[in-house]
């Protein structure tokens, strides 16, 4: 059993998954049902009401999301620390309460350069 409640919307063609309670492994996996028995290709999963957020979590959704290329996932982070953990895992974070531009935004590269920089 989970220890959150998603609440399911949709907004601008995209399904709406908010998470209230435990981002944990347990609502995790329940989002990971609910997006695959969905007919929408288009998911947001929205953790701006959870009251945490666990690294298990974003590794199953980080998963999910690499075995299914012909679906977009992104996430709205409620605070910082979990567009960090959200983004450690390579998961798109969009706007919202704790992605502000200051966190959310990658660096910029410098005119002219290429590929990764070690």
């Amino acid at each position: 059993m989970t220890g959150a409640a998603i609440v399911r919307s949709e907004s601008a063609g995209a399904v709406v998954l908010e998470v209230h309670g435990a981002f944990d492994g347990a609502s995790a996996w329940a989002l990971r049902n609910d997006m695959d028995e969905s007919s929408c290709r288009e998911f947001v999963v929205d953790l701006s009401h959870a009251v945490e957020a666990c690294d298990f979590a974003a590794a199953l959704l980080a998963s999910w999301a690499r075995l299914r290329p012909d679906r977009s996932l992104r996430f709205r982070a409620g605070t910082p620390a979990q567009v960090t953990l959200l983004r450690a895992h390579g998961l798109e974070v969009a706007g919202g309460a704790g992605a502000s531009p200051a966190v959310a935004a990658p660096p910029s590269r410098p005119a002219g350069v290429r590929g990764v920089l070690a």
